[in-house]
């Protein structure tokens, strides 16, 4: 006799008994329920954002490659030189410049800040700028906020915005903020490690033993939701089936993530308080920058948060790096001609310092692995500035470097020249490695759609 096929209540009811399961897998792991397409890697790993950014220029010559006779045959050059190790990771777009700043009110270093992420002129407002130009707020949200709105919907944070000595000399106002929820909705960041550590890790107190229990609990729930839905895939009609399908998918997800979980392997538990130090110091800058990295990191490993960012001080940078001998004022040095060799040196010492600590942060993702890669293979890091040349307050060519591989999306290896094209067109070529279809980012007058190219 033919079997007949289930109601749409019996349907709703079996599955209800199915998905009764799921919450249980709320604790300690993010679900695959409800993740935006192109959030996530095709082997079931998050993609991850981060943008790492150091004011005031830099000083070209020393800054970008010296070009080969393919988009892939370059010479790093003496800043960039510590980033050898990930030439076949990184991209580097030459002559991109930021229109956006040639509208709207403010000077260089005002508009360089508000509209780096945000790609759209400054509000009108009270903020006085270094050559006494009023400005407000950047008018947008900025580009990492809006991946983190794809991609972070099931993550305990959105975001995380860290700084080292961001606020130092400036406070709160437009020249020391960097990233926004919207329109003069700017997110400060944290400067002090220990404050991230207890955002992010104070309520992790369950011994390992316990997360073990846990883990082999998931799991049980698991082998039950599939054999429930094994059970009702033989009664149920065609559409019907297809929904079960979706849902038995989710479940798969959700198993191959809980094999990788490192909450349970005690990874995440093993993360240790940041020591007491000043943060606001030129003495502990480089603790505070290597522990920023550190909690940023392991903040993504155990999936608390996707996407993130580390400021180095603000547009005003006034601050020493003694560590390196480099005594001057930052944003004096900056501004020193070319026939001022010590203090061009200073500066080249400073870029090539902080390419050494971008480098330290690409290689700490690339120590843990996801799947058949790692951690870098499943993000894209964005190291920017204000400004191209603080000499000449310039905004052409800014020196810009991606890195990573976006689970896949960008084509790395290759230093690629555009003519004089807007930085928007870079933005939403982010937008479109996370699976959001737009062509246009910021103010639309000032982008021309994505760079292609830059994907594969």
């Amino acid at each position: 006799m033919k079997r007949p096929l289930m109601t749409r209540r019996q349907l709703l009811k079996g599955l209800g008994g199915v998905l009764l399961g799921l919450p249980l897998l709320e604790l300690g792991m993010s679900r695959a329920v409800g993740q935006a397409s192109g959030a996530m890697t095709p082997e079931g790993f998050p993609k991850r954002f981060i943008v790492f950014f150091h004011p005031n220029g830099t000083i070209p010559d020393f800054w970008w490659p010296q070009a080969g006779a393919g988009e892939r045959d370059f010479e790093l050059a003496n800043a960039l030189a510590p980033l050898a190790p990930f030439k076949s990771r990184i991209f580097l777009p030459y002559g991109l410049d930021m229109l956006s700043s040639g509208a709207g009110p403010g000077e260089p270093h005002q508009k360089g800040m508000g509209g780096l992420l945000t790609g759209r002129p400054l509000q009108e407002g009270a903020f006085v700028g270094g050559d006494g130009s009023l400005a407000g707020w950047g008018d947008g949200v900025s580009v990492d906020q809006v991946i983190a709105g794809h991609v972070g919907g099931t993550t305990p944070f959105k975001s995380l915005e860290l700084g080292v000595r961001a606020d130092s000399n400036g406070g709160s106002e437009v020249r020391t903020r960097l990233v926004y929820a919207g329109p003069a909705q700017p997110l400060p960041p944290m400067n002090d490690p220990r404050d991230v550590f207890d955002r992010m890790f104070a309520d992790m107190s369950s011994d390992q033993d316990e997360m073990s229990k846990r883990r082999a609990n998931r799991t049980s729930v698991l082998d039950a939701v599939k054999e429930q839905f094994g059970q009702l895939d033989r009664r149920v009609g065609v559409e019907d089936r297809r929904r079960i399908d979706a849902h038995f998918a989710m479940v798969r997800d959700m198993e191959r993530r809980l094999s990788n979980e490192r909450l349970f392997d005690g990874t995440c538990l093993n993360t240790q308080p940041p020591e007491d130090q000043e943060p606001d110091s030129e003495d502990t800058m480089p603790e505070i920058l290597r522990l920023q990295i550190d909690l940023l990191v392991a903040s993504m490993a155990c999936d608390l948060t996707r996407v993130g960012s580390i400021q180095i001080s603000n547009a005003k940078n006034h601050i020493r790096y003694p560590w390196i001998s480099s005594l001057g004022d930052g944003h004096a040095l900056s501004h020193s001609g070319p026939s001022n060799e010590a203090s061009r040196g200073e500066m080249v010492a400073r870029d090539t310092w902080l390419a050494s600590q971008f480098g330290y942060l690409l290689g700490r993702l690339n120590a843990i692995p996801e799947g058949g890669g790692t951690m870098l293979d499943n993000t894209v890091v964005f190291w920017i500035n204000e400004l191209s040349r603080g000499n000449i307050h310039s905004q052409v060519t800014m020196p810009f470097v991606v890195a990573g591989g976006g689970g896949g999306a960008l084509n790395t290896g290759r230093m690629v020249s555009y003519a004089n094209r807007p930085h928007n067109d870079l933005l939403v070529t982010f937008l479109n490695a996370f699976g959001i279809e737009d062509q246009v980012f910021g103010d639309e007058r000032f982008c021309t759609g994505p760079l292609s190219d830059a994907l594969l």
